[in-house]
């Protein structure tokens, strides 16, 4: 797939209309904030990013819904986990639907988790690991949530 459009205006997200239809619920939200490439564009090209980093993505995710999962039992007080990290999450009431639409149901949460032995500090939402679990996305460039994938190794390395 290309990552312009065919000559006749269509880009590569028109031509697959469930990519369409995500594309256009993903621009109605944060999700694309200042990105205007076509979403089939943005998932390859942080797929070859990732690809490129040699990042082990199911690992990644397994350590972000690990510190999500361990994080929320301490009601907001920070807690450590493995020596390395201190998360602090953060709940509101409510859920957010995936936009993929794979009825995916995410709390509410923030979660914020420093690396003790760098000092870097990595925030997400229960929606954003999964979309990146799930979906390979991270989200267009100037969106709230977006981890850059060479910054999502580096905490983690």
């Amino acid at each position: 797939m290309t990552s312009s459009s065919d000559g006749d205006g269509r880009s590569p997200a028109t031509e697959n209309p469930v990519l369409a239809r995500i594309e256009a619920q993903l621009r109605k939200g944060n999700y694309l904030r200042g990105d205007d490439r076509p979403l089939p564009r943005i998932l390859e090209e942080d797929a070859a990013e990732v690809s490129r980093l040699q990042m082990d993505l199911e690992e990644i995710t397994s350590l972000m819904k690990r510190f999500y999962d361990e994080g929320r039992k301490a009601l907001g007080d920070p807690v450590k986990i493995d020596d390395t990290f201190e998360v602090t999450v953060r709940e509101d009431r409510g859920i957010l639907a995936c936009p993929f639409r794979d009825h995916f149901p995410a709390p509410k949460a923030i979660i914020t988790a420093v690396n003790l032995k760098t000092g870097k500090i990595l925030r997400f939402t229960v929606l954003g690991w999964h979309l990146i679990h799930a979906h390979g996305f991270f989200q267009g460039k100037e969106s709230p949530f977006r981890i850059e994938p060479s910054d999502l190794k580096d905490f983690f390395e």
